[in-house]
């Protein structure tokens, strides 16, 4: 009789604990299940097919999450993207594209300069406080050594070695900051603007990225002389005559651009008086800017010239 019951204790006590694990296991399933769901921003409706189909968008969703992490961070607010290696298109002369740390840029080989860089800088980069000091003016390594350009090419020249990429938008990172001083970054600027005309509208650019969130900017060099001058005493460098730079804004339902000309002059230049549109920079350098937006956000843009403050 005594065993008798102790079996039944142990029956009772065995199936108890079944039907515990049932429990969990059955919350386990729901909780998850749930939670995928509303990964996807809604429920299913009771209904057995329903349930079935939420089940599995949940779980394909949550397993591309991981993977697509990249793509949201950049795609959250909608905005169209701009590549870097495609912001500028049109005929380009003999030369090389070069990828660097925090820009792109196309490198002529007949001058022995960018003719063009492109970047995106973020609020957060625009607020980097890395020190450029320790960081040199070194030859590019990806160029062929006829174009290495170095620091002595600039000796006794009378020219600055003028950033397109500058040195504070980079200061978000060593790498970048490293990258910015190749010389192929590099174009010879007249100590006046680049130090001062040039210098104030590097530091707009990074005020407005603080602002708006991001921007895009593309900078370079324009000739007006079918020979232009030339400095360098390993290598020919061309000396410009002017700079562009144009500046795009993506954030959605407020997208806009400016654009801006400066000569390579030792004149004070405002940003008042330097102010472009897009479209006219394109008619001077025979660029093609952003042509990757939609056509109605690329013709309202490239057609502004309205300052920014």
């Amino acid at each position: 009789m005594k065993r008798r019951r102790k079996n039944k204790r142990i029956c009772f006590g065995f199936t108890n604990l079944v039907l515990g694990l049932a429990v969990v296991v059955g919350t386990l399933v729901v909780t998850q299940t749930n939670a995928l769901q509303y990964l996807k921003g809604k429920l299913a409706g009771g209904n057995a097919k329903s349930e079935q189909k939420a089940w599995q968008t949940a779980i394909d969703d949550s397993t591309n999450i991981t993977a697509n992490s990249e793509e949201t961070t950049k795609t959250d607010d909608a905005r169209p993207l701009i590549t870097l290696s495609k912001a500028v298109t049109g005929k380009m002369k003999k030369g090389i594209m070069l990828e660097k740390t925090g820009y792109v840029s196309y490198f002529n080989y007949d001058r022995n300069n960018p003719d063009w860089v492109a970047w995106e800088l973020t609020d957060a980069e625009a607020k980097g406080n890395l020190n450029r000091k320790g960081f040199s003016f070194v030859p590019d390594e990806d160029l062929p050594m006829v174009h290495r350009v170095t620091t002595y090419d600039y000796k006794e020249s009378g020219y600055d070695r003028g950033h397109m990429c500058p040195a504070g938008d980079m200061k978000w990172s060593v790498d970048a900051m490293h990258d910015c001083f190749y010389m192929s970054n590099i174009c010879p600027q007249v100590p006046e603007l680049n130090q001062r005309s040039w210098e104030r509208l590097e530091s707009a650019c990074r005020r407005w990225a603080s602002k708006l969130g991001s921007i895009y900017i593309v900078c370079g060099p324009i000739y007006k002389k079918k020979t232009p001058e030339y400095i360098g005493l390993d290598h020919r460098v061309a000396v410009p005559d002017a700079f562009f730079k144009v500046v795009v804004s993506l954030k959605k339902d407020k997208e806009k651009g400016i654009a801006f000309y400066y000569e390579n002059t030792e004149e004070n230049q405002p940003m008042e008086t330097a102010v472009r549109s897009i479209d006219q920079i394109e008619k001077i350098t025979k660029l093609d800017f952003f042509s990757e937006l939609p056509d109605d956000v690329e013709n309202k843009i490239e057609a502004e010239t309205q300052l920014w403050r």
